[in-house]
């Protein structure tokens, strides 16, 4: 058989205030009160459409209320989240900064390595020849000093071999 529209409408407004969490103090009853005097079925149900409206607006007003709160909070995490993206940005700047630094860093120390080591090949290159000379001018003086010891052996055997052609002098006194 079917239900009573306002035994129904009783029903859910009972079930979904009980259920809301700041129930006990919006709870609207919807039973008739002991009235003294008898009224008619229109005034009641006019004054049940009555508690519905003034339920149905409390409830309205709680989501508005909790609708406000959420886009408070949305509002909020968003704005966090900008925080962030603005903080990772300025941290991803600074590293590509960072990484732009050191690679300019590396290239100069690689050119400065690349000078130096020209600097000591060519400072080897200079020892080389510096030590090739030197031993080309000790291969010269060697020469030299053999030549010279020749010409002094020559001119000894020559001077003796003289001395021994010449008749002898006497020491004439």
């Amino acid at each position: 058989m079917p239900q009573d529209p306002t035994q129904w409408l009783r029903g859910h407004m009972r079930e979904h205030l009980a259920r809301s969490a700041d129930a006990p103090a919006k709870v609207v009853s919807f039973d008739r009160p002991a009235a003294s005097v008898p009224r008619t079925r229109g005034a009641a149900a006019l004054e049940l459409v009555q508690r519905a409206a003034e339920a149905i607006s409390d409830i309205e007003e709680r989501a508005n209320d909790t609708e406000e709160r959420a886009k408070s909070l949305v509002r909020g995490a968003i704005e966090k989240l900008n925080a962030a993206e603005a903080r990772i940005e300025a941290a991803e700047t600074a590293r590509r900064e960072a990484i732009d630094e050191t690679a300019a860093r590396l290239a100069e120390a690689v050119e400065a390595l690349k000078r130096a080591e020209a600097r000591v090949a060519a400072a080897e290159a200079a020892t080389l020849a510096a030590e090739t000379r030197a031993q080309a001018a000790e291969t010269r003086t060697l020469e030299a000093e053999t030549a010279l010891r020749n010409i002094e052996h020559a001119i000894r055997t020559k001077l003796l071999r003289e001395a021994e052609t010449l008749p002898s002098v006497g020491v004439a006194a």
